[in-house]
């Protein structure tokens, strides 16, 4: 008797600790869900402002009439043969070009924040030698880095008045990387779409808080 009574703190312990695990897991799933969410949200942002961009201001091989402008932008967006004057939308180039800027940062951030969250499987990855099993989250993850990189680095070519042309080629190279992108990302989307319907469905009946 003494000895059960002496076991009902430890149990009591036990079950609280469960409990415990039981709610952070619950937050965790939580917390996955909503960033993966945000992700889907501005990513979709991401490819549709960047897709308008490309093709609904590309003018080919026709050359904009309009007076040359003796600005660096201007020139440079003479050079790629856009109209810069064009509305698609409701909205004009520099337009488009802000929000895409935009969306790229908050995107980047979420994908920094996911992949610290993550940090501990991507390790495990790699020093378990798991990459072949896991090669489509990867080669998305460096693909991601690479589209981030071309796209970051003319920005810093324009702040810092470097040259128009060098700047151009890496946009070229950000915008014909960024369409490979995609497709990975439409892919990704297919393969975790069972997890978002079988998470939302695990939390429409527990309380979050």
């Amino acid at each position: 008797m003494v000895v059960l009574i002496a076991l009902i703190p430890a149990g009591m312990m036990l079950i609280q600790y469960q409990m415990d695990q039981n709610k952070k897991n619950r937050k965790r799933t939580f917390n996955n869900f909503i960033i993966n969410n945000l992700l889907l949200i501005v990513g979709l942002v991401m490819m549709f402002s960047g897709l308008v961009m490309q093709i609904g201001f590309h003018m080919g091989e026709h050359q904009i009439e309009a007076p040359v402008v003796q600005t660096q932008s201007i020139q440079y967006e003479q050079l790629r043969a856009i109209d810069t004057t064009k509305i698609v939308c409701g909205f004009n180039y520099p337009d488009w070009s802000t929000i895409h800027k935009v969306v790229i940062v908050l995107f980047s951030l979420l994908m920094i924040y996911h992949t610290y969250v993550h940090w501990k499987w991507y390790k495990g990855v790699i020093t378990k030698h798991l990459i072949g099993r896991n090669r489509q989250v990867i080669f998305l993850s460096v693909l991601f880095l690479f589209v981030a990189v071309t796209g970051l680095v003319p920005w810093f070519i324009d702040l810092s008045g470097g040259s128009d042309t060098l700047r151009m080629h890496f946009i070229e190279i950000h915008d014909k990387i960024t369409l490979i992108l995609i497709v990975f990302l439409v892919l990704h989307i297919i393969k975790t779409l069972k997890w978002y319907i079988s998470t939302f469905e695990k939390m429409s009946g527990v309380d979050t808080k």
